[in-house]
């Protein structure tokens, strides 16, 4: 896989962290810097560990032979699992639940760790996509760091700005990404089409 399907894919799955810190920003009165580090550094390492977990599992059982043709089955797979994130990204559009809004002066970690770890473990997914095709894993490692920085940030300010009402079209967003990495793996890679 390319660093770009790699940024793509990333980038289609934290667009879910986006819109849990959009929410958690539409609630605050203001951003303290203090907070947007520790938010910043929170959803980077458990993204990471998640994706390290994942990558590690996968690259050993394809390491010791377990798994016959890695890097066919491991682009097989990241298709389908691509295909799927897309489509729960998509029911999370059109789902319409209930966010009890009240103002707050802070924020705290237990506040969205668990929609992050939620997050996370389609992160582990694709960690054990690239541990089967033997992506990088220094490549994708910074490629998680800038993105999860970048959609936190943009998350809070975006709440803060406008409200959570933009959390749909993240979804949406995210999905189309990972379904047009899906079509192109499927396409070029599987299929030998393109």
């Amino acid at each position: 896989m390319s660093w770009l399907e790699n940024m793509l894919i990333m980038a289609g799955i934290l667009l879910d962290v986006f819109a849990a810190m959009e929410i958690q920003g539409a609630m605050l009165a203001n951003i303290k810097k203090k907070t947007l580090i520790i938010a910043c550094a929170v959803v980077a390492a458990v993204e990471l560990v998640f994706y390290l977990v994942g990558y590690f599992i996968c690259w050993v059982l394809s390491a010791n032979g377990y798994i016959p043709n890695p890097i066919y089955y491991g682009e097989a797979v990241a298709a389908i699992v691509l295909a799927l994130l897309g489509m729960r990204l998509i029911v999370k559009a059109v789902q319409r639940k209930f966010i009890q809004e009240r103002r707050r002066d802070t924020i705290r970690v237990w506040d969205y760790i668990r929609l992050v770890v939620m997050s996370s473990i389609y992160t582990a997914a694709a960690g054990c996509v690239c541990g089967l095709v033997g992506v990088t894993v220094w490549q994708v490692i910074i490629i998680i760091l800038v993105i999860s920085i970048v959609m936190v940030i943009c998350g809070f300010y975006t709440g803060l700005h406008y409200g959570f009402e933009i959390k749909t079209i993240a979804y949406v967003a995210g999905a189309l990404l990972l379904w047009g990495v899906s079509i192109e793996m499927l396409l070029h890679r599987i299929l030998d089409v393109i």
